[in-house]
């Protein structure tokens, strides 16, 4: 794996929150989820509700977007293929906090399942904090340069 693909990876773990797209045939669809980011594994986890949408959305077409962004200056957009599996251990290993204030009944619950999705590609931006960012743009209008905000990679996973 090379440094850009691992720092796709690093990001996506670090940043941890994102934008789930799926695109249902009536168009796409995101809402906000939060990433468990196995990179040993390949995979992208997701727990959710089986009585909802996206469950149904995923099966209609496996192509996801996953969007992550810090609120500064580091963003990974990340193609991948999902599938959905209902298994016990699986949903056991990634079970956390979170999971427990949607699921008080804990990783038993039958409505619960795990989305996985496998990152095929990914770009990301990879630039300095927003304070940083704003004094790079500020010297660059001043001195009639462009702004040096970071890496920006396109990379298969």
């Amino acid at each position: 794996m090379t440094s850009e693909q691992d720092r796709a990876w690093e990001l996506m773990s670090k940043i941890d929150f994102c934008m789930l797209v799926t695109s249902p045939s009536d168009g796409l669809r995101s809402r906000p989820m939060s990433s468990i980011v196995k990179q040993e594994e390949g995979h992208v986890y997701f727990l959710t509700d089986a009585r909802t949408a996206k469950d149904d959305e995923i099966a209609i077409n496996n192509n996801i977007l996953l969007a992550y962004g810090n609120g500064g200056s580091q963003f990974v957009s990340t193609s991948a293929t999902a599938r959905l599996s209902d298994d016990r251990m699986l949903i056991k290993r990634l079970w956390n906090p979170g999971a427990q204030a949607f699921w008080p009944s804990g990783p038993e619950d039958p409505n619960i399942v795990a989305i996985v999705a496998t990152p095929t590609s990914a770009e990301f931006w990879d630039g300095p904090s927003g304070v940083v960012s704003s004094i790079k743009i500020a010297f660059a209008l001043i001195t009639g340069t462009t702004p040096d905000l970071g890496a920006n990679s396109k990379v298969k996973l």
